[in-house]
């Protein structure tokens, strides 16, 4: 079986209380999860360039990545059990 590549971008802001809220439920799913994804912090002030390349209008955005093509994105706090049943079904391929 291949070990296909799959990333988690968080899009923060230091300023962002919703990002705050957000950042320990990716942590906690992270850990939860960590042999299907790995998960990348980017916060939106420092790395503008790639914040204008994914077209982030908004945070906390979630991108999942996988073999190089976005298949889920969320914008906004969801809860663990929303995160890991979403991230579940993205990397299944049920969405």
């Amino acid at each position: 079986m291949s070990q296909q590549h799959t990333t988690l971008l968080q899009f923060f802001a230091t300023w962002c209380y919703p990002c705050k809220v957000l950042t320990p439920i990716v942590n906690a799913v992270e850990t939860k999860m960590n042999d299907q994804l790995q998960v990348s912090r980017i916060d939106i002030d420092q790395e503008e360039d790639l914040a204008s390349r994914f077209h982030i209008m908004a945070v906390p955005t979630l991108v999942l990545i996988k073999d190089n093509t976005e298949i889920w994105r969320h914008t906004g706090v969801l809860s663990e059990q929303e995160l890991k049943t979403a991230l579940g079904s993205a990397l299944s391929g049920k969405l």
